[in-house]
């Protein structure tokens, strides 16, 4: 039996570093006021050639984040996704297998490429370009998923027979349920989940998805977002937000931890982290509190490497961290 296994996208990651000289001539890099705020744009000119400093090639996608996060933290893990018969697929399988994750069910379809994404980074920020080559329904769902746990990541348009499917699944083997939804599932709501709803143990989502999510007008605050979250079925609802830290409600208490300090490099693959080293607290009996913390400590050690998997902690490594370092007095409140 395994102890999690991740849903979701598998891909390469191709990092594109552009040369800064040329990245911040007025014309290039500018911010652009809209009627609400600020935005930070890169612009570039139509049939430009942009210079590349540096190219870096990995393997990336939630559910292959999250597979090797657990795996890197002692969790017999395995992945459920797809793949193409190209270079890039192979390579994936390989990636995954040498960081001890079980690609049994990651399958790999004949003729057709795998998905990827281009990432250009600038200053620890990044934009990205992703093609998604497959849908949920080209995910291969066994009868009986043995596992403790099951790890949803953002899925494409038609995720609602994956859903259906996974209900069962979660019925028939009492399994744990979490998830991080994406694009797809923030916009087409809450009520999109159907019967999976209420029975999720923990829902990630960042600042902006949980204000999207509640319905919540204006600029709520968390607590309100995730009270109205939790009321529709998620047992416990956690929400990220960048550098003010991640929060955690389960219905009685709500708590906050403050970001762990870190030199920015790249910021790819810090939810994923967070959520991995999140449920690896849960798994392991901790409080919502230390939970948290381990998720701002992972996410904030992958932040200082190129790449969503190169800074991934052990589990050892956590508890230390967590332990060595003096939370500032605001760092934890709760009610």
């Amino acid at each position: 039996m395994f102890d999690c296994i991740t849903i979701g996208d598998a891909m390469r990651d191709i990092f594109l570093f552009p040369a800064l000289s040329e990245m911040e001539e007025p014309a290039t890099a500018r911010q652009i006021k809209s009627e609400e705020n600020f935005e930070k744009y890169l612009v570039f000119g139509l049939g430009d050639k942009i210079t590349i400093e540096d190219v870096e090639f990995r393997i990336g996608g939630t559910a292959a984040n999250t597979a090797v996060g657990f795996a890197k933290l002692g969790y017999k893990t395995a992945i459920l996704s797809a793949v193409g018969s190209d270079n890039a697929g192979q390579n994936v399988h390989e990636k995954l297998q040498a960081q001890k994750v079980s690609t049994t069910l990651l399958k790999t379809y004949n003729r057709r490429k795998t998905s990827f994404s281009v990432i250009i980074s600038y200053k620890g920020e990044r934009t990205i370009f992703v093609y998604h080559a497959y849908e949920p329904r080209d995910f291969h769902l066994p009868e009986n998923l043995s596992t403790r746990w099951l790890y949803l990541g953002p899925m494409a348009k038609g995720f609602e027979s994956l859903f259906n499917k996974i209900v069962t699944q979660v019925v028939k083997n009492d399994l744990e349920i979490a998830i991080n939804p994406g694009a797809v599932q923030i916009e087409a709501g809450l009520h999109s989940f159907g019967g999976l709803l209420k029975l999720i143990s923990v829902i990630f989502l960042n600042r902006e998805e949980a204000q999207k999510l509640s319905g919540l007008p204006g600029v709520p605050n968390i607590r309100d977002m995730a009270k109205v979250i939790q009321l529709q079925g998620p047992k416990i609802v956690v929400i990220t937000d960048g550098k003010e830290g991640a929060y955690a409600y389960n219905g009685l208490d709500f708590f906050r931890v403050g970001a762990y300090p870190a030199h920015r490099v790249d910021a790819t693959g810090a939810g994923d982290a967070f959520a991995a080293a999140f449920l690896a607290g849960i798994i392991e009996g901790e409080s919502l509190p230390t939970c948290l913390k381990w998720g701002v400590i992972n996410s904030a050690s992958v932040i200082e490497k190129i790449g969503a998997q190169e800074g991934l902690l052990s589990k050892s490594v956590l508890k230390r961290r967590a332990k060595e370092y003096r939370w500032p007095a605001d760092t934890l409140r709760f009610s």
